[in-house]
């Protein structure tokens, strides 16, 4: 009996290590580009090929400041989940666009978790999964542990800024989507 336990533990240690989560993996697409796949941090965004589109709207948007102070006490207190393609041409206008904003409130870095999909919208580790991602980029704010709202494709008043005040004030939103 002792052996058992002792071969059940040993089992289970063993299947409960899955290795080191990978973060900011590069993968290869069909048509030989890069993108994204998986949780990404911001350092990514430094390097080609993803830094020229990054810092080419990060660095061109102006948030707007008074909104961002209605806001910025308030957002704190929420956690913030981003899926995007790294291929996808509204993620990479409103990704670089949200940081920029989140930056000028001071949001605390590690409150953002983002997570790139494939043009399926499927993550590396299925990070997706029950999040109902059907369109990209997805940002999902979160306070303690609920969705509160989220922003889908393109903000829903014509600035991000006024859709996360929204959010934050609890004004309920409806994702446009663009459809052809």
């Amino acid at each position: 009996m002792k052996k058992y336990l002792i071969l059940l533990l040993i089992s289970f240690a063993f299947l409960s290590c899955e290795g080191p989560y990978i973060f900011n993996r590069v993968v290869k697409k069909a048509d030989g580009d890069k993108m994204l796949l998986g949780g990404v941090d911001r350092e990514v965004f430094a390097k080609e090929p993803f830094s020229t589109w990054f810092f080419t709207e990060y660095d061109s948007y102006q948030p707007n400041e008074a909104m961002v102070k209605d806001f910025k006490s308030k957002i704190k207190k929420y956690r913030i989940e981003v899926f995007l393609g790294s291929w996808d041409d509204a993620s990479k206008k409103e990704y670089p666009r949200l940081l920029k904003i989140l930056d000028a409130a001071k949001f605390p870095t590690k409150r953002i978790t983002t997570y790139a999909v494939n043009e399926n919208l499927k993550s590396f580790y299925g990070e997706e999964g029950g999040k109902d991602i059907q369109h990209l980029p997805t940002i999902i704010f979160y306070r303690g542990g609920d969705e509160i709202g989220r922003i889908v494709e393109s903000p829903v008043s014509g600035s991000l800024e006024e859709d996360i005040l929204m959010i934050v004030n609890g004004v309920p939103l409806t994702p446009n989507y663009f459809e052809d």
